[in-house]
């Protein structure tokens, strides 16, 4: 208790002290309470390496392992805050679904178990980041189905730099990144149905994901290392002219 108290009494002091936050996501700057108030904030992102959808390294052992034809894909922690539960129940719902590919690793945070997954279903773990890359470029949509509020979400990037939709979760970072409609579709989390609706809406209409896709990788640039640095650079030098 006095720890706590502490900690709420010198609030208001330490954030005084403070030039500039710089939360990576609106998300972010308002669960830490700095919209609506006073406190000097920019939002400032994560940024991607400029070459972010480019290839790094031989994917190919790693290349022959996925279907041959073209699939959904998720990457991320096999935890259901990360929806892999909610993904299984709507993919169990779709009529005739491509295959999905899921890429990760295991957690012991709110595992979800990967033994009984539905048929069409292939699960890969462990895989480096040049060959999770190259599984990007070979799907069709990428799925980030979180149900937890994510700070940012550096996974979207990563598909929307390889020309890829998105279905993504309407929560936390991750709506600063999916332009719903336009690089994207944004659900509601945890909702197995409107995730597969989602996904059929998608699946019917090519010319839509490519749409999106394409509208997503110029998205990425606002987001590069390019764009970012000089924004966080400009921040100090003007603090320093104060």
């Amino acid at each position: 208790i006095p720890t706590v108290l502490t900690n709420w009494a010198m609030a208001a002091v330490e954030r005084s002290t403070v030039d500039m936050f710089l939360p990576e996501s609106n998300a972010v700057a308002s669960g830490n309470g700095l919209v609506g108030r006073t406190v000097p904030y920019q939002v400032m992102p994560v940024f991607a390496p400029d070459d972010i959808g480019e290839p790094h390294g031989d994917a190919t052992f790693y290349v022959a392992q996925l279907p041959q034809q073209e699939y959904l894909l998720f990457v991320g922690a096999f935890g259901s805050y990360k929806g892999v539960d909610v993904l299984m129940q709507a993919y169990r719902q779709l009529t005739d679904p491509p295959p999905l590919v899921i890429i990760g690793y295991n957690t012991t945070e709110y595992p979800v178990a990967t033994t009984d997954f539905p048929a069409g279903v292939h699960v890969f773990k462990n895989w480096p980041h040049h060959a999770v890359m190259e599984a990007w470029r070979r799907s069709m949509i990428g799925l980030v189905p979180s149900v937890w509020a994510e700070p940012f979400g550096l996974v979207v990037l990563e598909a929307m730099a390889t020309c890829r939709p998105v279905i993504s979760s309407r929560i936390g970072g991750l709506t600063d990144l999916v332009v719903d409609g336009e690089t994207g579709l944004l659900v509601t989390p945890g909702d197995p149905i409107a995730l597969q609706q989602a996904i059929e809406h998608l699946l019917a209409d090519p010319s839509l994901r490519q749409r999106m896709g394409e509208a997503g990788k110029q998205r990425v640039r606002e987001f590069q290392a390019a764009t970012v640095i000089p924004r966080i650079e400009g921040v100090y030098r003007d603090i320093l002219k104060k």
